[in-house]
Formats: C-alpha cells, structure tokens, sequence
C-alpha cells in the first residue's frame, strides 16, 4: 500500500522531537514513530501494514481542499470514516462522505483519490487485503466488487454506536504482536460484518420509501400517457427525484419508465377496441405509436392474438344485432 497527498510529508526520523506532537486521541495508538509521515502541529498523517491489514489516519486543519492517493498492490476492501469534516472520492459520481458518516470500496489493484474539504478534518482507513472475492461474496454478498468494476464503491452510512464500539476497541488496541495479529483482524471482520447489517437495514428502509414514489410515479402515467413529451426525465422532475432513483426504483419492480407508459397505452388500446369503432390505424395513430403495425406486435405480445381478433372476442350487442 502506497500513500500519497497533495500535502508535503517530512521525514520524520530526522525530527526526534515530532513524536511529541503527535495528537492526543488518536485512534491508531499503536502507530510508532517510523509510520508517522507527517507529524506537525496541525498536520498528523500515518499508516502502517500489519499482515493483510492497512491503517491510514489523518488528522489536521487545512485552509484549503487537497487530496491524498490510495494505491493498493492488491485486491483490498476499504472501509472510511469521517470523524470530523467531509470529503469525497474521485470518481464518476464524486461519492461524499459527511461528517460522522462511514464508507467501504472494494478496489481491485487501482489508485483511488480522496479529496478532503478545508477545515479540520479527521478520517481513517482500514484496508483488508482480499485473495478470493468468491468468499468475500459469501460471507457479505453487499460488499463484494461489481461485475467489471475496478471501484465498487458501497452507500455511506452513519457512525452509530455499533460501529463506534468496535472503533473504540481498535483504540485500545497495543502495540504489541499478539493484539496485532488476532486482536486487529478479528475486529475488522466485527466491522465488516455491522456495516453488512447496516447497508441491508439501509436497502429495506429505501425499499419502503419507494412505494409510494413508485405509486405515484405510475399515477402520473396514468394520468398524462397522452402527452408527447412524457418520459423518465419529466416524471422524476414533477415527483422531484431525479432520473436515477426513478430508474432505480422500476428496474427492481420489473419496469422501466418507457414500459410502463406502453403498458398503460397498449390497455387503453384494448378498451378503444372493446368501447369503440375506430380503425386499428387510427387508435394505433392516437396514443402515440409509431405504426400500425408496431402496435399490433405489441398487442400480440401483451394479450396473445391480434387487436382484430380482440373486437371478435368482445363485439358489443348493438353491434351484433346489426349483422
């Protein structure tokens, strides 16, 4: 593992003093003075190895953003927490992490960076080598790495006491061999195994807070399937959501926005059938289908005969006693 930062870093073996101004409270205690790569007044930084375990802790004021760079030799899960401050990873979505909010990625052999916001900031890292993800998988199937990602990067969640338990354990931590052998591991594991629970608890609650968004989202549809312009971006802004949590939310219903609305015609096309005398052709021109011959493919698909066969099913009396 390999750290770099936008920060200078001093050596610290040519200061003999520094280690006296290593702040109090940390929650690395067993770092010596060789992990220390930056120890002045307002700037702490330190890492350190142990096994197929890696420690990062960062504690300082800044006046301004910078960013320090995680490059890991091997496939590691990472676990963040912002104890103080708030920073982000840079990636496509920019993924944040508040103040007393907590965060894992599994990265496979790349370089990640982290930028941090100006102010005091306290964060730290616990970095878990992992030789087979297969078993990562399961043991904790939402952690393990996406499909083809190289940054699979896992929803932040708050430090709750479950979570500061075990942090405070790791503070007591020694450095002595047999703490930092068994001690250390068994207590990533407690770590990994809470923030499991927390995203699945997480998942459930997003889950009940999507009914009625996606109640309301099929409502809307119901309610303008006639309009041209209708689609997935102007649904999510009269519902104020945006596209992405919509997408979300059909996809794990089956759906997708576009769908739903050729669901919702394609049953109106029915009834127009059923109620009405209008030509295929002019019911197909009227909700919006691109030709005739489009809407009959899909009719088929939906209700397994043709929209001619639908009106032989359900001719109306009025129309049977003129024959």
């Amino acid at each position: 593992m390999l750290l770099n930062t936008s920060l200078p870093l001093l050596a610290i073996s040519s200061k003999p003093s520094n280690t006296s101004l290593a702040p109090k409270g940390r929650y690395f205690n067993f770092m010596p003075e060789q992990d220390m790569l930056l120890c002045q007044k307002d700037y702490y930084i330190a890492q350190r190895k142990i096994g197929q375990l890696s420690f990062i802790e960062i504690k300082c004021s800044c006046d301004t953003d910078w960013h320090f760079t995680v490059a890991n030799a091997h496939q590691t899960f990472w676990m963040v927490f912002q104890l103080l401050g708030n920073s982000f990873i840079d990636d496509a979505q920019k993924h944040s992490i508040e103040q007393q909010q907590y965060q894992g990625y599994f990265n496979e052999e790349n370089t990640v960076r982290h930028h941090l916001r100006s102010g005091k900031m306290w964060m730290i890292l616990i970095g878990l080598e992992i030789s087979d993800i297969k078993l990562l998988s399961t043991e904790w199937r939402m952690l393990s790495a996406e499909s083809g990602s190289q940054l699979s990067i896992r929803p932040a969640q708050k430090i709750a006491f479950r979570i500061n338990k075990i942090l405070q354990q790791i503070q007591h931590i020694k450095d002595s061999p047999f703490s930092l052998k068994y001690k250390l591991p068994a207590l990533m594991v407690q770590l990994m195994d809470t923030y499991h629970a927390d995203i699945l608890e997480h998942a459930r609650s997003m889950r009940q807070d999507d009914i009625p968004l996606l109640h309301q989202a099929k409502d809307y549809i119901m309610k303008h399937y006639m309009d041209e312009e209708i689609d997935i971006q102007v649904i999510a802004d009269k519902l104020l959501t945006s596209e992405r949590t919509l997408y979300r939310i059909f996809k794990e219903n089956g759906l997708t926005v576009n769908s739903a609305i050729r669901t919702i015609r394609i049953y109106k096309g029915r009834e127009m059938l059923r109620r009405t005398d209008k030509s295929v052709d002019m019911i197909a021109f009227y909700l919006q289908f691109s030709t005739a011959r489009y809407f009959i493919k899909q009719y088929v698909n939906y209700f397994g005969h043709t929209p001619a066969m639908e009106r032989k099913l359900n001719q109306r009396p009025s129309l049977r006693k003129t024959k």
